[in-house]
């Protein structure tokens, strides 16, 4: 394209598929008074279905969590998803333990804040058993969502608790789980004797190695609780002079080396063959599928797109959308997720690489810049804007994704720097949640499972544009 077209371009954005034939529009629908017969230029307006694919995500990082997960739940549609949350324990200020002192009890307390799946039945029985590591948490390993650690085998404690009464979901709602008794005296007696173990939170866990929580049953859900909402309490009682009993405690928070584990058996669905490595994949049915979590994506070619702007010596586009309707909830209970991102890859279907992550790019157009990742540090694909965001429309029920901002910035050469090209102007797009460049584990798109399922023809690219009319001139 010359450099006409593409200064054309910076007036408006370019985007994603133009497959299909240009037809005239009414240019009143997007604002140009113009003759679209004998004017200078004339609009067009293209509305074509995205060719689309779904791609998993090789597993990324899901250390350093501030997410506690654990539940299961099962779908015809995305199979059984398992969730388990690891973690280590810390604590503040020790106090002498005098040797009158008595041993009560160590409790964990806990209580969930949401969850995903179905939901329970009155009083129907959830339950989580909490185990103790068997191997501790190694704080230079960069576990994924795919891992776990040995356990021993013997729980803890189990948690048995009913998420709904009287047609009520007991969010918020403060759960004691008495835990194993002689792991509690053990703790007690060091504590009292003043144990080196207590010396500091690495020696601490260094000896009790920290928990696990994992689902204990045919579960209907995975339920999210609140970190600092979770606490170990080393429970005993101590005795004045005269004798009276004094509740004592000391407290652990979840703290130091932390992962969740999430895994999909895919078995019996139109996902079943779908692998981890960012491969293309075609459902064996007529639609497409999107997940958190288990980092399940969908991916758009752009290529009639890139096919139609070379025919073309000079473009604007004026306006353009994505639209992806026809969802289908998981359930009555549950909407979609609030929003989806769009992600750019480079030409070569790869995602920019760079190792300062998060700082301001020197492709910056005003108040907006790109952000681009480190690989190693296991993020989503894409570049990250402003404009990449759609949230769920409840009344029209879709998404709608305006990126003409973006793509105009793109097609005026604003996101390209000759020093370090970082973004191709034939790259394609993943459709997926919302995530952070810095702490992406804790990103919904990452930690929660949120399933969205939609016909495949339902990807909708929309483009109106103009050229210059250069007939009978």
């Amino acid at each position: 394209m010359n450099l006409l077209g593409r200064q054309l371009a910076v007036g408006a954005a370019i985007v994603l598929i133009i497959g299909g034939l240009g037809s005239c529009e009414d240019p009143g629908d997007i604002g140009l008074l113009v003759d679209a017969d004998n004017g200078v230029v004339k609009p067009y307006y293209v509305d074509v279905t995205l060719p689309t694919s779904v791609v998993q995500f090789n597993p990324r990082s899901s250390k350093f969590t501030r997410t506690i997960q654990v539940g299961m739940f099962n779908n015809p549609d995305f199979g059984t998803i398992v969730s388990k949350t690891f973690v280590e324990f810390s604590f503040g200020t020790v106090l002498e333990v005098s040797d009158s002192a008595e041993f009560k009890s160590l409790d964990l307390n806990i209580s969930f804040t949401s969850f995903i799946g179905d939901t329970p039945l009155n009083d129907e029985v959830q339950q989580v058993k909490i185990y103790q590591l068997a191997q501790g948490i190694d704080k230079e390993v960069d576990y994924t969502r795919l891992d776990e650690l040995p356990l021993q085998n013997t729980p803890l404690g189990e948690w048995n608790f009913t998420p709904k009464v009287n047609d009520t979901i007991q969010f918020d709602s403060t759960y004691i789980v008495t835990l194993n008794e002689d792991i509690g005296l053990d703790l007690f007696k060091k504590l009292q004797a003043g144990d080196p173990i207590f010396d500091s939170n690495d020696a601490f866990n260094n000896y009790f190695k920290g928990i696990a929580l994992v689902p204990g049953g045919n579960n209907r859900a995975i339920f999210y609780f609140d970190p600092p909402g979770a606490t170990l309490r080393l429970n005993y009682v101590e005795f004045n002079s005269d004798g009276e009993p004094i509740d004592r405690y000391l407290e652990f928070n979840v703290g130091g080396g932390s992962f969740y584990h999430i895994s999909a058996d895919y078995s019996g669905t139109a996902l079943a063959g779908i692998q981890p490595d960012n491969t293309d994949y075609y459902p064996t049915d007529d639609y497409r599928y999107l997940q958190f979590g288990t980092l399940v994506a969908i991916r758009a070619d752009l290529t009639p797109y890139y096919l139609l702007l070379d025919t073309l010596d000079a473009v604007v586009i004026n306006r353009a959308d994505i639209y992806i309707g026809g969802i289908i909830n998981y359930n009555d209970d549950t909407q979609p997720p609030e929003y989806l991102q769009i992600y750019f890859t480079d030409e070569t279907n790869n995602w920019p690489i760079i190792d300062d992550i998060g700082r301001i790019d020197t492709s910056q157009v005003g108040r907006d810049f790109v952000m681009l990742q480190d690989e190693n540090d296991f993020p989503v694909p894409g570049i990250y804007s402003r404009p990449q965001r759609a949230y769920y429309d409840v009344d029209n029920n879709n998404y709608q994704f305006s990126l003409s901002w973006f793509l105009q910035n793109i097609r005026a050469g604003n996101f390209h720097d000759p020093s370090q090209p970082f973004l191709e102007e034939k790259g394609q797009i993943f459709i997926f949640g919302q995530s952070s460049v810095i702490v992406p584990q804790r990103s919904p798109a990452q930690s929660t499972v949120s399933p969205l399922r939609f016909p495949k023809d339902s990807i909708r690219f929309r483009i109106y544009y103009t050229i210059p009319n250069t007939e009978d001139r």
